[in-house]
């Protein structure tokens, strides 16, 4: 009898394990082909290079030795190769971010039961293609465009800052400026959309969950971007 319920058990195991780590991986490599494709696209259509030589080729008021600006390059070129493992970091660490946020939106709403963190992972991993896509059409602007390489910088398409000509406003007021766009909004759509669909509740409890969490955490980074950049600029 206690082989047949270890054999069981096992078995049960092992299928949930498997299922589990399948779950997992399909979503990582969503995570990989968002890299991927930010990456090629960049490579293909940015002449980033090209922007930064001729930003330190218009600097009128010191001259950078012709050594020194070829060292730089060559370390741009060194630490591409690692560009999609880098975009792959940032995006891991931020679904992982945004899930434990909902997750805390669920704890103080006291809906947290029955809700696995790697859900509310697929929730967020999910929702990121929207941002993604924002990048791939930031690319594709500025590659028909005429940018220089600090307006390709703070360039952020469908923002607020657009609407700016961003030499002539405060520092300090362009990530706000590009923080307030139409692909955010999506985001946010696109949050309590999956959010809803993974957690089964109500339209108006998702929606509540997901605003309240995530705008508070959006609100708290903000205020550390601004504090960093008073105090570095």
């Amino acid at each position: 009898m206690n082989v047949v319920f270890f054999k069981l058990y096992f078995n049960y195991c092992s299928k949930f394990f498997f299922f589990h780590n399948c779950f997992f991986m399909r979503t990582l490599l969503l995570l990989v082909f968002y890299s991927i494709s930010l990456f090629l696209i960049s490579y293909f259509l940015l002449d980033v290079e090209g922007m930064v030589v001729n930003a330190f080729a218009g600097q009128t008021e010191m001259e950078i030795p012709e050594n020194v600006l070829l060292d730089a390059l060559e370390d741009m070129r060194y630490w591409n190769k690692f560009s999609v493992l880098f975009t792959f970091l940032l995006l891991l660490v931020k679904c992982c971010l945004i899930a434990l946020i909902l997750y805390a939106g669920l704890f103080f709403a006291n809906l947290h039961r029955e809700v696995k963190l790697a859900r509310l992972f697929k929730v967020a991993v999910f929702s990121e293609s929207i941002l993604v896509i924002a990048g791939l059409v930031k690319v594709v602007i500025v590659s028909v465009g005429d940018f220089t390489y600090s307006e390709f910088a703070v360039f952020y398409p469908l923002s607020v800052l657009t609407l700016f000509d961003p030499s002539e406003i405060n520092s300090l007021l362009i990530y706000p400026l590009q923080l307030v766009n139409l692909f955010e909004l999506v985001y946010c759509f696109l949050l309590v959309f999956f959010f809803q669909n993974e957690t089964g509740l109500s339209w108006g409890d998702s929606a509540r969950v997901v605003l309240t969490s995530y705008l508070f955490a959006l609100v708290f980074w903000l205020v550390l971007i601004l504090f960093l950049t008073l105090n570095f600029t």
